[in-house]
């Protein structure tokens, strides 16, 4: 699992980027089919936060791996829709997350 916290915007995204990309590489030599990517502890989000996102999925594709998206806060959830990237990613909303637990 990756858990991502705070803000993921321009200034986060190279070193965001290079973990994940250092995850997805073990995922892969692990012989794992997924790996869970937990959003709800981002804090701040701006465009460099899908482009990172997108970046792990290009990679996930190429070893076979899927990417598990959850709890994006709704800012998150706002720019995959704005830029018509919600199904591409996945992205379920921590809303909807949390909605599921109380029931």
């Amino acid at each position: 699992m990756l858990t991502l916290s705070g803000p993921l915007t321009h200034r986060e995204a190279p070193r965001v980027l290079r973990e994940g990309e250092a995850q997805l590489g073990q995922a892969r030599e692990a012989g794992n089919a997924a790996l869970h990517i937990d959003c709800a502890g981002l804090s701040q989000v701006d465009s460099s936060a899908l482009a990172v996102l997108l970046s792990w999925q290009r990679t996930a594709q190429d070893a076979g791996i899927t990417l598990d998206i959850a709890g994006a806060p709704q800012a998150l959830s706002n720019l995959a829709t704005l830029y018509g990237l919600e199904s591409l990613l996945a992205i379920a909303p921590a809303s909807a997350a949390h909605h599921h637990a109380r029931h």
